[in-house]
């Protein structure tokens, strides 16, 4: 019945099925991640080391959010509008800009090498960042691939090379473990090996643009092509920047005094990353989908309240089950030595932050679908300026304290979005996006808690909050008042 529901609508089914796809793929993509970090915490045994990785791998992760310079979301734009122009000019114009400050970034990273690893107190961190260069100018090239194929709304052929990053990065990182390291120590080995990922992925995505698309590679770059991708692609990048920053920025704070505390924070965010994947799956979709209706705002209006309503029909019950269960996850997951009085604490808040996030994170690619890519900037902004601010301060004292300011600013940006719209002029069905998707997951969560407070048959009060979930759900879908709204 669902899917007969589902059916109603082409932009409907348009949204789930290429929504499930990106979504299989980046699912896909946090396996790789949490089976790579389970073979790296026990292959090591040590959780110092373990620690010592995480670092690195963090501050990978911080660097890659400086790359392309807002020509991926710009070329992302110009393919969904104008896609003959985007093959003859934005494409080249993207690649070679993205490229170009890729090779400029890299050298920036081995001139700060020595800086970062003195800071952590760790030499082998120099090597590792230098080495890491290569990895970068390989991502800014293949990252633009990737995005002409979002544009096209091509999603399979994006998802497929989203995990083909992913599944070979995680591959040198266990190569870098693993294989003898000659000359290297343990961090560069790392590097290296993670970067021959990266330079293999982008040969394959490069000939594949190539075969698809057919694209100019070379020719004038005409300035004001230059300019207006920048003009749209720069308050993207920044904002994309403020959002994603202030993971890896919160572990490096922690990191700065204990190694340890890094190990756990970065199960955490594995553990919380697989609901975080539901809304970065809406967010690649939204964008192009909502930019090809942006002449008719309440089609785009429409579009928009569906992303958010799908969105949290997913997400709400996935963040209520971390929170409800976090040491069972953690544990299964990485073992019982990864389990402690504070991971369970660090799990819930980061499961609430990435719910919190998601407003702000979703409500940005829908203004970036009508062109208005200045809101997304100053709505991260509002989230991360309490991190920068207040987690220097307090992380060496107090690593939950320092989670809990994480939490808070993406609070505050979640309200600061729902400013925005308003202040666009696009506020969406606020019931039918937010609240009545709620509404299955109170439930489940009632019956849950039902369940431990009496202590008795916890399994089957697990279990019919479950069916209570996925009945509720069915049936909000189904009502017929609902149905006289889509349509």
């Amino acid at each position: 019945m669902l899917t007969k529901r589902i059916k109603l609508t082409e932009t409907q089914q348009f949204l789930l099925r290429n929504v499930s796809i990106i979504g299989l793929g980046l699912f896909i993509n946090q396996m790789l991640q949490t089976v790579g970090s389970i073979v790296l915490a026990r292959e090591l045994n040590d959780p110092d080391k373990f620690g010592e990785v995480n670092l690195l791998l963090q501050i990978f992760g911080m660097a890659s959010l400086f790359l392309n310079f807002g020509f991926n979301s710009s070329l992302i734009y110009a393919f969904s509008r104008k896609p003959l122009e985007a093959v003859q000019t934005n494409f080249r114009v993207a690649f070679a800009g993205s490229t170009m400050f890729g090779l400029l970034f890299g050298i920036l990273l081995c001139a700060l090498a020595p800086v970062l690893a003195n800071y952590y107190h760790l030499p082998e961190l120099r090597g590792a960042m230098m080495l890491s260069a290569i990895m970068f100018i390989c991502n800014s090239m293949l990252n633009i691939g990737v995005a002409s194929f979002s544009g096209n709304r091509d999603f399979g052929t994006q998802a497929f090379f989203m995990v083909t990053t992913t599944a070979l990065s995680t591959l040198g990182m266990i190569l870098g473990v693993l294989l003898p390291r000659g000359p290297l120590n343990l961090l560069e080995n790392i590097s290296l090996w993670m970067g021959v990922g990266a330079l293999l992925t982008a040969l394959i995505i490069c000939l594949k643009v190539e075969r698809v698309h057919k694209p100019k590679w070379f020719g004038a770059f005409p300035m004001q092509e230059v300019r207006s991708m920048l003009a749209y692609g720069l308050p993207s990048w920044a904002g994309n920047i403020a959002k994603a920053f202030q993971q890896p920025f919160l572990v490096m704070m922690v990191g700065s005094s204990s190694v340890l505390a890094v190990g756990y924070l970065a199960n955490g965010f594995r553990i919380t990353g697989f609901i975080g994947i539901i809304t970065w799956a809406f967010m690649i979709v939204t964008l192009p989908f909502v930019a090809e209706s942006a002449q008719d705002r309440e089609e785009s209006k429409r579009r928009g309240t569906s992303c958010i309503r799908y969105n949290n029909l997913l997400l709400y019950p996935l963040t209520a089950l971390i929170c409800l269960f976090p040491d069972q996850i953690n544990g299964f997951l990485f073992g019982n030595s990864y389990t402690t009085g504070d991971s369970a604490t660090y799990i819930r808040l980061m499961a609430l932050g990435v719910l919190f996030s998601s407003v702000g994170r979703l409500g940005g690619s829908i203004m970036a679908g009508i062109g208005k890519t200045k809101s997304n900037f100053w709505v991260m902004i509002a989230a991360g300026i309490f991190v920068v601010i207040f987690v220097p301060l307090v992380a060496a004292k107090s690593a939950v304290l320092a989670v809990w300011i994480y939490t808070g600013g993406w609070a505050v940006s979640a309200l600061t979005m729902v400013g925005f719209y308003y202040a666009e002029k696009f506020p969406m069905d606020w019931w039918k996006a937010y609240g009545e998707p709620l509404l299955p997951t109170l439930i489940m969560i009632v019956a849950m808690e039902a369940g431990r407070l009496i202590g008795y048959g916890y399994s089957f009060f697990i279990v019919l909050g479950l069916l209570a979930l996925v009945v509720l759900t069915v049936q909000i879908e189904r009502s017929p008042k609902k149905r006289q709204r889509q349509d």
